[in-house]
């Protein structure tokens, strides 16, 4: 039996209440258990990093604020993203005896999004542990994982997760467009890890492509296998308030950011 949830289709917001958002969805699920799709967008260019990340030993932070490079810790673990080029999701499903196992989301997840792809003539298939792929350690856009989804043997689209006793968060993004290369190099101070990224940087519109946010978010909607019938939503009033408060309790301050 599919269980209901919503879809939450946002706009841009800064990197810290991108990041509230994710957490206040989380904290709702144990009042208020509602499985929740969401897209959202970026204000200004933002790399987010992997909860055991220490952001100031991997880029240079005043570089990034002079060029308005938001730097912004996630909840959940994993590398550094890049966004702004990306489409980035959530999905947050509330906790229960019969829940599927986090590599069975994952690789469901991964699924849903190769067959989003294929409606849009974009070739992609997931990633296995038996395949070989020169990476960077801390980046997301080089390190792929299992059932991470690939396209001509580099990463498309990763995944990362975060669970509670109520509710379990997994934050994903799709390289829609390959960011610039003066963003890129930001993204690591080691020179020789710029230059991978550079190599090895791939996105939905490369080769002839131009497929718009708007398609890929209707392409997925449609595709998304997880065992939930979405349909348009909203945040809850308790949810923006308890964004707003995470805000200005965490993620926009440097005790969460760098500690």
């Amino acid at each position: 039996m599919m269980t209901a949830g919503r879809i939450l289709n946002m706009g841009e917001n800064c990197a810290a209440m991108n990041m509230a958002v994710d957490e206040a969805v989380l904290i709702s699920q144990k009042e208020h258990p509602n499985p929740t799709l969401r897209f959202y967008d970026w204000t200004h260019p933002a790399f987010s990093f992997g909860y055991f990340q220490d952001i100031a030993s991997e880029v240079d932070v005043e570089a990034c604020r002079v060029e308005n490079i938001e730097l912004v810790k996630r909840m959940t673990g994993g590398g550094t993203v890049v966004h702004g080029w990306d489409l980035t999701y959530t999905l947050v499903l509330p906790r229960h005896d019969a829940e599927t196992s986090v590599s069975d989301m994952y690789k469901r997840i991964g699924n849903s999004l190769v067959n989003a792809f294929e409606r849009l003539a974009i070739p992609a298939a997931c990633y296995t542990a038996t395949q070989q792929s020169e990476s960077a350690q801390n980046i997301c856009l080089t390190n792929p994982a299992e059932h991470d989804v690939m396209c001509d043997d580099k990463k498309l689209a990763g995944v990362s997760v975060r669970r509670n006793r109520y509710g379990i968060l997994f934050q994903g993004y799709i390289s829609l467009d390959i960011p610039p290369d003066p963003i890129l190099k930001r993204v690591s101070k080691i020179p020789e890890i710029q230059e991978m990224l550079l190599e090895n940087a791939t996105a939905i519109n490369t080769e002839g492509r131009c497929i718009s946010r708007s398609a890929l978010i209707k392409a997925i909607s449609e595709t998304f296998d997880v065992g939930v019938t979405f349909s348009a939503g909203e945040l809850s009033i308790a949810e923006k308030a308890q964004a707003e408060t995470l805000v200005h309790t965490k993620y926009a301050i440097p005790g969460w950011n760098f500690h």
